[in-house]
């Protein structure tokens, strides 16, 4: 009996640890959901400042870099405090400029303010050098069926649920898989260039 007890308190405390464990992760989980997808085909978009995301997204790129942002103002040759400065989203007698958004990105390597300032402008940004460019060619292949059925579900279910014509929503999803379509076609273009052989020398 009391090895069966001592058995019983170590499963549960085993479950509760566990318990905790999960508990802990899920925490710190963090998920996010582009637009094209986190709103139903009527479900209004909320309205935005201009100008706002791009502000968040600079502010972000500058606080999520690896090493802090002090790692990252000396990258980019500026006092830490200044670029803290520029970032915040309350300040209003430090700005970042177009100089700066540019160095900041290009040192950090995240793009967020680009997209967030082409998504604000209603285009979408792509790699002019395609990151599969040197991958697996039957991967490359892979993701370009896969995005190009992504792109035709999302124009079928807007055809099918239009109710008297397509909604915003609707043709935001379309054109986001339709930009992840142009880009699998050019990272597979990359690709093929690749794997060319040399042209015969005269």
């Amino acid at each position: 009996m009391a090895s069966m007890r001592s058995t019983s308190v170590g499963a549960g405390l085993a479950i509760a640890r566990l318990w905790l464990f999960f508990s802990e992760v899920c925490m710190r989980a963090t998920i996010s959901i582009d637009e094209a997808h986190g709103y139903g085909a009527d479900e209004p978009v909320p309205d935005k400042v201009r100008g706002h995301d791009a502000a968040v997204a600079a502010y972000d790129t500058a606080h999520g870099y690896e090493g802090g942002i002090a790692a990252l103002a000396k990258r980019m040759g500026q006092n830490p405090n200044t670029l803290t400065h520029k970032v915040n989203l309350q300040n209003t007698t430090h700005h970042l400029t177009l100089r700066d958004a540019i160095e900041l990105q290009w040192q950090s390597r995240d793009f967020r303010i680009l997209h967030a300032m082409a998504d604000e402008l209603d285009h979408v940004c792509i790699r002019s050098t395609p990151a599969h460019s040197e991958g697996d060619p039957l991967d490359t292949l892979m993701r370009l069926q896969m995005d190009f059925a992504d792109y035709v579900q999302a124009l079928g279910e807007a055809l099918t649920r239009r109710q008297g014509g397509v909604s915003r929503n609707q043709m935001r999803k379309a054109e986001h898989h339709a930009a992840e379509v142009v880009a699998s076609v050019g990272h597979a273009l990359a690709m093929l260039r690749g794997l060319m052989r040399e042209e015969p020398k005269a």
